[in-house]
């Protein structure tokens, strides 16, 4: 018994099931692909052109695997040599490209790995393979070291100059084909269009979708660090990675469960596949919403949080999904009843008064569809509270928020066009915690899934256009409504909805409305593999109850090196 009132740490967990697997008889762990690379729409684009929806993988979390991508990619590659699959050149040459880039997980028939070598390497040792600055592939040992750059700057009208300083470095690789590893840091100081420094002031000084940060009037700086250790504990069927980093849940451009928005955290998740169904468990330590982070002192309060997904493909064409998060109020070690690896237990055990019976739990749904060749269907469901008596209704009880979106390869039959659009709403009150502000679905004081809280709905449309191999065009805009005013008329992610105002009704948009714009255009061109140079433009204005903010507009060139595009659509 005493045991089991032992609180353990996530950490500490993730060791005892690390040195689990380690005893384990293991091959082919993983290593994943940073969010934001290119692979991530190669692999939609070729998916839903085909009209066969991926089972091999979960295409619903992100990140996806790197040897998953290439078993991909190469089955596609075979086909277009064999079985008369039609393949454009420029998506062949981005399949070379990207098959290159993780080159570890392909073999060909000379058995040679994928990488493509370079024709003058630097000093003999560096650049020996065409993306790696270093590349050591041994029987028992494999590593890739990498330079992390991003540079940017540009000005803003009635703002000055803003840029983006990030120097870091990479590391990822595989030993003994029982464990994979990564980790990313860099250093990284960025002045900022004045719109995300607004965003920021609201979120009580935290900067998007990082953790800690020093700021200095619009400049904010701050260390980026990344990293996870990955083994398979069952080839090709479950796996398990230990690390601090992002994820997300869904298809969407936005998610509205957990999203790679929001700042790292330290997690644990568990993998499963068997035939056409997947189900994984994510386990991860969060920071509570706090004021220390404005003084810079003190221990950041935590928060643990569960979430279960479970992903059917009964046909070729559709694929199903349910989803069940859990937030715990406990800040001084894991819940043991949150590592129970089952799908609608956390539910039944606050119904039945088992354990802590103080959290935030919901529910939700999610699907992706290829009703013709070319088209893709997707959207979520999140399911926070739900008077069903009364459902339709204003009731501030109602907290859902729902997404819808579409996607469009070779609009109006031209190659390598691509379209999307998406629409979001989220009901007052949704995310917000009920009983105890500790359960708000949030992290180091930003929202946890959607970067707009709630009370809120958008529309979100994006180009994307490849003319030739190196050049991609990418166009975005987003027209959004919200209700502004205060926690307790249903908007933001610090009050508890308990303190609401007086009444039970709560409709859409109420308090101050806020109306916004925002528009994106960049051109981004491949030097060499992942070394971009790029140009582009931000576009933002606001109505907040009738009172204009006026136009933002900022302009933009830089230089991107083994890092994805920051692209600043919150406000």
């Amino acid at each position: 018994m005493a045991l089991l009132k032992t609180t353990y740490t996530l950490r500490a967990a993730a060791m005892l099931f690390s040195l689990c697997a380690t005893a384990i008889p293991v091959a082919a762990q993983n290593t994943y692909l940073n969010y934001g690379s290119e692979e991530y729409d190669l692999v939609d684009r070729l998916e839903t052109r085909s009209g066969y929806l991926i089972s091999a993988f979960n295409t619903a979390s992100k990140p996806y695997s790197r040897k998953d991508v290439v078993d991909f990619l190469a089955e596609v590659q075979r086909a277009s040599r064999t079985r008369g699959l039609v393949v454009n050149d420029i998506d062949a040459y981005n399949i070379g490209r990207a098959i290159s880039i993780s080159g570890e997980w392909y073999t060909n028939s000379s058995g040679e790995g994928g990488a493509i070598e370079s024709r003058r390497p630097v000093l003999r040792y560096f650049y020996k393979k065409q993306p790696d600055l270093l590349h050591i592939d041994k029987d028992d040992f494999f590593m890739v070291v990498n330079p992390v750059l991003y540079l940017q700057g540009g000005y803003e009208k009635d703002g000055g100059f803003r840029s983006i300083n990030t120097r870091g470095v990479e590391v990822r690789g595989r030993i003994a084909d029982r464990v994979g590893f990564y980790t990313m840091l860099a250093d990284n100081q960025e002045k900022v269009p004045a719109y995300i420094d607004e965003w920021a002031t609201r979120h009580r000084g935290q900067f998007p979708g990082e953790h800690y940060s020093v700021k200095n009037g619009n400049n904010y700086d701050f260390f980026l660090a990344r990293g996870y250790i990955d083994f398979a504990l069952w080839r090709d069927h479950v796996g398990l990675t230990f690390g601090y980093d992002r994820n997300q849940i869904g298809y969407g451009i936005r998610s509205l469960v957990i999203s790679n928005s929001t700042a790292p955290a330290t997690f644990l998740r568990l993998r499963s596949q068997w035939g056409d169904f997947s189900y994984e468990n994510l386990y991860t330590e969060l920071v509570s919403n706090n004021t220390v982070l404005l003084s810079g002192d003190g221990l950041l309060p935590r928060k643990y949080a569960s979430i279960h997904q479970l992903n059917y493909t009964p046909n070729h064409w559709l694929n199903v999904g349910i989803f069940e998060s859990t937030v715990f109020a406990k800040q001084t070690g894991v819940p043991v009843e949150m590592i129970v690896p089952v799908i609608g237990y956390q539910s039944l055990a606050k119904q039945m008064g088992i354990g802590n019976t103080v959290n935030n739990n919901a529910w939700g749904l999610q699907f992706k569809a290829l009703p013709l060749s070319g088209l893709q269907l997707y959207g979520q469901l999140y399911i926070d509270r739900a008077d069903w008596s009364a459902l339709g209704s204003a009731s501030w009880k109602n907290q859902y928020a729902a997404q819808l979106g579409i996607k469009y390869f070779n609009v109006a039959g031209v190659p390598n066009l691509d379209a999307q659009a998406e629409f979001n709403i989220i009901r007052p009150f949704t995310y917000m915690a009920q009983e105890d502000s500790i359960t708000s679905f949030t992290h180091y004081n930003q929202p946890l899934a959607h970067p707009m809280w709630n009370n809120y709905a958008e529309l979100i449309a994006q180009l994307r256009y490849q003319p030739v191999p190196r050049l991609n065009i990418t166009a975005r805009a987003i027209v959004s409504k919200r209700g502004a005013d205060s926690a307790k008329i249903g908007n933001g992610i610090y009050g508890l909805s308990d303190q609401r105002m007086a009444g039970d009704s709560y409709r859409m948009f109420n308090g101050i409305v806020e109306k916004g714009l925002f528009g994106n255009l960049n051109a981004a061109y491949e030097l060499r593999p992942n070394i971009y140079i790029e140009a582009g433009g931000n576009y933002f204005r606001k109505n907040s109850g009738g009172i204009s903010s006026g136009n933002n507009l900022f302009l933009y060139a830089g230089l991107r090196w083994n890092i994805s595009r920051r692209i600043y659509d919150i406000y």
